[in-house]
């Protein structure tokens, strides 16, 4: 398997902890053009977790690719990376798929050095690692479930930008985390994954003071209940209709809306702002009760 360039797929060590990615509306085709061209050309953009199908991952790589960025993919599963890959190229855009999970620095150093590799630059970062690998209340989860799901709620999009720093990430570089309501509600089983969400936003707004002198913008996009792989125990039965009902704007949230949010941060749109955490999530963050995992 190979990427645009003729360079191999990378295999890099996968970890089962990896929280799941979600779900794709990759059908839809609306990009925005700048002075007559699409507004990430030029642009390379590195998006982890972006090979399930449906996924927020996914879903934002090819709106990427769609808007001229060059993209780079990555998931666990071999044969996901590669069919992603396939798709890209196939509809005409630059793409290399890296296998792996992304959460140790040995780990983003191959993702980052592939995208350097094979586009000479990285400009754009959206990291979707995280997950509730133990969803348990604050008496039965042990000190090391608690630290081990804040440590990947976190560290893999620290790991990811002093990688893609360390590489020449620069001057007019965005950043992207995918945080969650969570931290907003006071589900019992989410303790752990409330706590680590919470300690992402805060780590999302510190970076982005400390990344702000060398002109690189980071944001964070907070989804609630998203149509993905993921969720689909939540919204199959009746293609997201009663789930939908239940949010202020009566409509399930799509895989494709986060990326929309997504690709608006991370563009010249947004050159303003930076630091923030976006609720995209039908209106959910409106109302009290649990968010369920993204």
């Amino acid at each position: 398997m190979r990427g645009v360039r003729g360079h191999p797929m990378d295999l890099v060590g996968q970890d089962e902890r990896m929280g799941p990615a979600e779900r794709i509306d990759d059908d839809r085709t609306d990009t925005a053009v700048v002075d007559g061209a699409p507004r990430f050309s030029g642009r390379v953009a590195i998006v982890t977790g972006s090979t399930a199908d449906p996924s927020i991952g996914r879903s934002s790589a090819f709106r990427l690719a769609r808007e001229g960025a060059s993209v780079v993919v990555n998931g666990r599963d071999p044969d996901r990376v590669a069919a992603t890959e396939a798709e890209l190229r196939a509809e005409g855009f630059d793409a290399v798929g890296v296998v792996g999970s992304m959460d140790t620095e040995e780990a983003v150093a191959v993702l980052t050095d592939r995208a350097v590799d094979a586009f000479g630059r990285i400009d754009l970062l959206v990291c979707t690692v995280g997950g509730a690998p133990y969803p348990l209340s604050f008496d039965t989860i042990s000190e090391a479930q608690l630290l081990e799901t804040i440590r990947l709620n976190t560290w893999p999009g620290v790991a990811l930008i002093r990688a893609a720093l360390a590489r020449g990430l620069g001057d007019g570089g965005a950043v992207v985390t995918i945080s969650s309501g969570s931290p907003r509600k006071t589900t019992s089983a989410m303790v752990a994954y409330a706590s680590a969400k919470a300690a992402l936003n805060a780590m999302t707004r510190t970076i982005a003071a400390d990344l702000a002198p060398k002109g690189i913008r980071v944001n964070a996009v907070s989804p609630g209940l998203v149509r993905t792989t993921a969720t689909r125990p939540m919204w199959k039965s009746d293609a997201g209709a009663a789930a939908g009902s239940n949010l202020p704007l009566g409509r399930l949230t799509e895989a494709d809306d986060i990326a929309a949010a997504v690709c608006f941060l991370l563009s010249d749109d947004a050159r303003q702002i930076t630091g923030i955490t976006l609720d995209v999530d039908g209106g959910n963050h409106l109302s009290s009760g649990w968010t369920p995992i993204r």
